[in-house]
């Protein structure tokens, strides 16, 4: 059995390969992973893959766990050149590995082709990788959710509730602008970034991932690009370190 695993800023997403083929994907929240839950959902795991955005007091446990059970684990680091993928930071370890591994994921779902992957999570990222496997960069937003704490944290008169739904239209009550307004900063980042890929790369596949990115799919607009939702396209570049 291979475990492969996304830990993210609050929960931890992980895909199981098992031997006889079943693929098992599950999600948990970090606070929930100790030795006892590692035992009780991976001990027959032979090895473990890992892509952290976080260090510390998670990663340190899987790798106790592992280490004390005899099995094999491996974290996964952004490098220069990968699987054909070349990353345009000029101090590579500091892109973002999921980042990192979205890319590999796109060149190897689409390989000679150019993408724009769109991942709305946490933080709301952008990343163009050209023909040729080239990452042309991308830009970092702050997501919803963040978007929304953030003014709520730091206004001391603007109260609202915080809307679930996905709305662009203009408010009438303080709490539909600023729920409305987080949405629409979101999709025209995201809007102007597909415009600039398909003018200057001539992207042809549009990637979303992420919890928001049901939520965004309504509001894309693409002329040329494909637009699709790839929930897993980390694990797809994952999985590249795994053979």
């Amino acid at each position: 059995m291979i475990v492969l695993v996304d830990i993210g800023n609050t929960r931890t997403k992980y895909l199981i390969e098992h031997a006889d083929g079943r693929i098992e994907r599950n999600l948990v929240d970090n606070n929930d992973i100790s030795k006892s839950w590692l035992m009780a959902h991976w001990n027959k795991a032979r090895q473990v893959y890992i892509a952290s955005v976080k260090s510390g007091t998670i990663t340190d446990t899987i790798s106790d766990w592992a280490t004390g059970n005899n099995i094999n684990i491996s974290f996964t680091e952004s490098e220069k050149n990968r699987y054909g993928v070349t990353n345009s930071y000029q101090k590579p370890e500091t892109l973002g590995v999921d980042r990192w591994l979205t890319l590999i994921g796109a060149a190897t779902l689409y390989p000679r082709s150019s993408a724009i992957i769109i991942d709305a999570g946490t933080a709301t990222t952008i990343d163009v990788l050209d023909e040729n496997g080239t990452h042309q960069g991308g830009w970092i937003l702050s997501g919803i959710d963040l978007l929304l704490s953030q003014l709520n944290q730091n206004t001391a008169k603007v109260k609202f509730e915080v809307s679930e739904t996905s709305n662009l239209s203009f408010g009438r009550s303080t709490s539909e602008c600023v729920n409305n307004a987080a949405w629409a900063a979101t999709v025209a980042m995201i809007n102007l970034g597909i415009k600039e890929a398909e003018n200057n790369y001539q992207v042809k596949h549009c990637i979303l991932l992420g919890g928001n990115a049901d939520k965004l799919l309504p509001f894309i607009e693409s002329k040329s690009a494909k637009v699709n939702i790839l929930p897993d396209l980390i694990f797809e570049g994952l999985k590249r370190y795994s053979l």
